[in-house]
C-alpha cells in the first residue's frame, strides 16, 4: 500500500518539534537499540486482532532493520484504557498503539463516521476506501489535530452481528429487545433506528448481564464471542453484519519525528504491510471462529436483502444525515463510500 504523502512528509521530514521533544529518549543515539512501547487493550490469543497485527509488524521490522528497534508490547490495557492511551500517544508517552478507530473519535470526532451502521458492506469495500482517498483524508485530520500518524488501516476479525438468547429471523424480531452496545453515539443511534433498545454494558460484565436478563442480546464479531464464551448464554446469531469496523495503527509525533528517515520509513512500511496482510487473513479467521460457534450450538440466520435495505435506509436517515451535518468534512467521504455498492 502506498504511504500517504501527508504521513511521510509530516512525520519523516517536517516533525522538528517532535524530534526535539523526543531527543532525550528515542533520539539520543540512533546507533543504539531504540525501544518503543506499543499498547493494546486485547489479550495475546489466537483471535486477538491487535496481537495478530503486531506479530506481523514485529517480524517485518526485524527483517528490514534487524534489532535496531526493540518493540515492547503491552496487551490487556496494561498502559491504560484506550480513551486514555490515545491521549498518551498524542503526547508521546506511548509510542504506538493499535486500536479501534472509535477511540480516535474522542479527539477527532470526524473519525466517528467509521462507526456509522451499514456504511460498509464488506472488508474489500472498506479496504478500497481506507487505503484510498477516505483513509488519507481521515489520517490528515488526525495528523493536523493531534500530530499523530495513522500508519496502517486494517480490519477487526469479522463484521458485527446480533447474538441473542432467543431466535431472531427478521428485523422485526429485534424490536424492543435490549441489545448490549458500545457506549458510542453511532452504535446507540444505529440500534435505536432499528427499533431495538441499545444498552451499554461493560464487556467484562456482559456474560452476567445476559444471565440475569439485563440485556436480551449483544452485537459483536464471531471470534470475540468465541473467545469470551458468550455462546454459552446466547445460542442464536442474526447475521445483520451492521458494521465492518477498522483498526488503526497509530504512531506518536515523538516517535516518527525523532527517527532517522531510514528507520521511520521502515516502521511505516512494516506497519502497512502488516495491515494489508491482516485484511487478507481476516476471512479465514472469521470462518474458523464461525465453525467453532456452530459446533458449540449457535444457530446462524442470514439477514434478508430486504431487511438490510430497510435497515440501511433507516440508519442513513436517522444517523448518517445528522452526523454529516454536524461534521461537514465527512459528507463527501460518506457519499463516496455509499456510491460504491456491489
Amino acid at each position: 500500500m502506498q504511504i500517504p504523502a501527508l504521513t511521510r512528509r509530516h512525520f519523516l521530514t517536517s516533525a522538528a518539534a517532535g524530534a526535539a521533544l523526543c531527543a532525550p529518549s528515542i533520539g539520543h543515539a540512533q546507533s543504539k537499540q531504540i525501544r518503543l512501547r506499543v499498547s493494546s487493550s486485547l489479550p495475546t490469543d489466537e483471535y486477538s486482532e491487535h496481537y495478530f497485527w503486531f506479530q506481523r509488524f514485529q517480524s517485518n521490522l526485524a527483517n528490514a532493520i534487524g534489532d535496531r528497534i526493540r518493540l515492547d508490547y503491552y496487551p490487556n490495557g496494561q498502559l491504560g484504557k484506550e480513551n486514555d492511551t490515545v491521549q498518551q500517544v498524542k503526547t508521546g508517552t506511548i509510542d504506538m498503539m493499535i486500536s479501534g478507530s472509535s477511540y480516535w473519535a474522542t479527539l477527532v470526532p470526524e473519525m466517528g463516521m467509521l462507526d456509522l451502521g451499514y456504511l460498509f458492506d464488506s472488508y474489500d469495500q472498506m479496504k478500497k476506501h481506507l487505503h484510498g482517498s477516505v483513509g488519507t483524508a481521515l489520517a490528515k485530520l488526525v495528523a493536523e489535530r493531534c500530530k499523530v500518524a495513522i500508519i496502517g488501516w486494517t480490519s477487526t476479525f469479522g463484521a458485527r452481528s446480533i447474538y441473542t438468547k432467543k431466535s431472531v429471523a427478521s428485523l422485526d424480531d429485534i424490536k424492543g429487545m435490549k441489545i448490549r452496545v458500545l457506549p458510542v453515539p453511532a452504535f446507540i443511534q444505529t440500534f435505536e433506528s432499528m427499533n431495538a433498545i441499545p444498552t451499554p454494558v461493560p464487556l467484562n460484565e456482559l456474560y452476567t448481564a445476559l444471565q440475569t436478563g439485563i440485556v436480551d442480546g449483544f452485537e459483536q464479531n464471531a471470534p470475540t464471542v468465541l473467545g469470551m464464551k458468550l455462546f454459552e448464554t446466547s445460542k442464536a446469531c442474526f447475521l445483520s453484519e451492521h458494521m465492518f469496523l477498522p483498526l488503526a495503527a497509530a504512531a506518536s509525533p515523538r516517535l516518527l519525528g525523532a527517527l532517522s528517515p531510514e528507520l521511520g520509513s521502515a516502521v511505516v512500511a512494516a506497519a502497512q504491510e502488516a495491515a494489508v496482510h491482516q485484511l487478507a487473513e481476516t476471512p479465514a479467521k472469521v470462518a474458523k471462529a464461525t465453525e467453532a460457534l456452530k459446533s458449540a450450538g449457535v444457530a446462524f440466520t442470514a439477514m434478508s436483502a430486504d431487511d438490510r435495505k430497510a435497515a440501511r435506509q433507516a440508519v442513513k436517515a436517522k444517523v448518517w444525515g445528522p452526523f454529516v451535518e454536524k461534521y461537514p468534512a465527512t459528507k463527501a467521504l460518506v457519499e463516496e463510500i455509499d456510491r460504491d455498492r456491489a
